[in-house]
C-alpha cells in the first residue's frame, strides 16, 4: 500500500490498487468521531451500451439510475434498513458518468462497511419488483419535468449534445424505463460493476489494515472486464458526433421566463494532473468574471443584466465539457449576448481581470481548507481515474502554483473552440 504524506496539513492518504484493478483510497482521521465511506462505479447515465452476442447493444435511457435504485432492494431485505439498524446515514446518486453508494456513521463502522460492500456486490433484480420501481421512478421523472430549474438545465445539455447519450435525463424517460428488463439489468451490472471500474474511498476514524483485509476478502477474487474502455469510446464518439441545436423554446406558463445559455467546449485529450490544472484554471477564470466578488458581476447586477437567480455550472469529463449560465429574465436574448460579450472581452483584454487574480486564488484555497473540516467534503474530493486521483490536498498546491496566464490559456482552449445554444422556458 502506497502512503502519501501531506506534512503541511498533518495528513496522510493511503492508496492501493488490487491486482484486479479496484482502487482503494483511505484517509485516516483519528481525531474525528465519524467515518464516511463511498463505493463508486465509473458508470452513469451516458453509458448506454454493452457487449452482447459478439456485438454492441444499446440500452434504455436511465438504466444506470434504475440499477442504483434496485441494488438496495434485496430478496428478503432492504439495504437501507440495515444501515439504519447500525445507526448510519446512507445515500446513493447517479450522474452522467458515475454511480456512487455511501454512508456516514459514528458507530458500528465494521457492520456498516460490510453492508456497503454487500449492497454493491449482490444484485437481486426481481421482475415484479422492477415493475413496481418503474412506477416509482416514472413519478420521479414527471416531478423533474414539472420543475423549471431542472428542465432548463437538462434541456440545455440536450441541445448542446442532441441525439446523444447526454441528451437524456439521468433518470431516463417514462417510456425508456418501462423497456428495462431483468436480463438487461443483470447484463449491464456484470459488465460495469467490476473491480477495474470501481473506486472505494474511506475517510475517518478507521483501521487502514483492517479495511484492506476486508476489501480483499470481498473483491480480490472478482475478475476484470477489459472491454469497458471500448464501450466508453463508443459513447464518447456518439457524443462527439452529436449536433448543437442553437435555439429552443418551451412553454410552461411561467410568470418570468427562464433562459439557459449553454456553451460546449471541445473534447479534452489530457489526463492526470494536467486535467486537474485545466479544470481548476477554467473554474478560476469563471470566478474572476462571475463570482459575486468580481467587479464585472457587480456591474452586471447594478445594471440589472443579472439578478439573484443568476447561476452557472460547468462539467468537464472524458468525452465532454460544457458550461451553463441560467437566469430568470424577460430579456433572454440580451442576457445571453452580454454574458458572451463579457467572456470574449476578458479573453481579448485579460488585463482587466488580472488585478483580482490573487484574491480569487486565495478564496479558492480557503474553500479547500474549509472542505478539510468535513469528512464528506474530503471523500468527495479524492479524485478519480481521469485526474489520476488528485485529491483536495493536492489541489491546494496546484492552485498555489497556477499563474494568471495559465488560466487564460485554459479559458481560450475552452471558449475559442466552443459552440453555443440558447434555451428559453416561458
Amino acid at each position: 500500500m502506497h502512503k502519501i504524506n501531506y506534512e503541511q496539513f498533518n495528513e496522510c492518504v493511503y492508496q492501493e490498487t488490487l491486482s484486479n484493478g479496484l482502487k482503494v483510497i483511505i484517509n485516516p482521521k483519528p481525531d474525528f468521531n465519524s467515518t464516511y465511506a463511498s463505493l463508486s462505479v465509473d458508470f452513469g447515465s451516458i453509458n448506454t451500451v454493452i457487449s452482447k452476442n459478439q456485438g454492441i447493444k444499446h440500452l434504455p435511457a436511465g438504466i444506470a439510475h434504475f440499477i442504483e435504485h434496485k441494488l438496495f432492494d434485496k430478496k428478503n431485505y432492504d439495504s437501507s434498513d440495515r444501515f439504519a439498524k447500525y445507526g448510519a446515514e446512507n445515500n446513493a446518486f447517479t450522474s452522467f458518468n458515475q454511480t456512487s453508494y455511501l454512508f456516514s456513521a459514528t458507530t458500528d463502522f465494521d457492520d456498516n462497511f460490510k453492508t456497503l460492500l454487500d449492497l454493491v456486490e449482490n444484485p437481486y433484480f426481481d421482475e415484479q419488483k422492477i415493475i413496481k420501481e418503474q412506477g416509482i421512478i416514472g413519478q420521479e421523472i414527471m416531478m423533474y419535468q414539472d420543475d423549471p430549474s431542472s428542465r432548463i438545465y437538462f434541456d440545455t445539455i440536450a441541445s448542446l449534445y442532441s441525439e446523444s447519450p447526454l441528451s437524456f435525463d439521468i433518470a431516463g424517460s417514462k417510456s425508456s424505463i418501462f423497456k428495462i428488463t431483468p436480463e438487461e439489468l443483470y447484463d449491464t451490472y456484470h459488465q460495469y460493476y467490476v473491480p477495474n471500474n470501481m473506486t472505494l474511498v474511506v475517510v475517518g476514524k478507521v483501521d487502514v489494515t483492517k479495511i484492506i483485509s476486508e476489501v480483499k476478502g470481498h473483491f480480490l477474487n472478482l475478475t476484470t472486464n477489459n472491454s469497458i474502455e471500448n464501450l466508453k469510446k463508443i459513447v464518447n464518439q456518439e457524443i462527439e458526433n452529436s449536433l448543437v441545436i442553437p435555439y429552443k423554446k418551451t412553454t410552461m406558463k411561467l410568470s418570468t421566463p427562464k433562459v439557459g445559455l449553454g456553451i460546449r467546449g471541445p473534447q479534452i485529450n489530457f489526463f492526470g494532473r494536467t486535467f486537474s490544472r485545466y479544470e481548476l484554471s477554467l473554474g478560476m477564470f469563471l470566478e474572476l468574471i462571475f463570482s459575486e466578488d468580481s467587479d464585472i458581476y457587480q456591474r452586471l447586477y447594478d445594471n440589472q443584466i443579472i439578478n439573484d437567480s443568476f447561476g452557472f455550472d460547468f462539467d468537464i469529463e472524458d468525452g465532454y465539457q460544457f458550461l451553463i449560465f441560467a437566469e430568470d429574465t424577460k430579456k433572454t436574448e440580451k442576457f445571453c449576448d452580454i454574458i458572451l460579450a463579457e467572456i470574449n472581452d476578458c479573453l481579448v483584454n485579460p488585463k482587466k481581470i488580472e488585478s483580482q487574480f490573487e484574491l480569487i486564488k486565495n478564496e479558492e484555497i480557503g474553500d479547500h481548507f474549509a472542505l478539510m473540516d468535513s469528512i464528506s467534503g474530503i471523500a468527495n474530493q479524492m479524485g478519480d481515474r481521469l485526474n489520476d486521483f488528485t485529491n483536495v490536498y493536492d489541489e491546494v498546491e496546484i492552485i498555489k502554483n497556477l499563474s494568471f496566464n495559465e488560466i487564460i490559456d485554459a479559458a481560450k482552449n475552452f471558449f475559442e473552440n466552443s459552440q453555443t445554444t440558447r434555451n428559453v422556458i416561458i
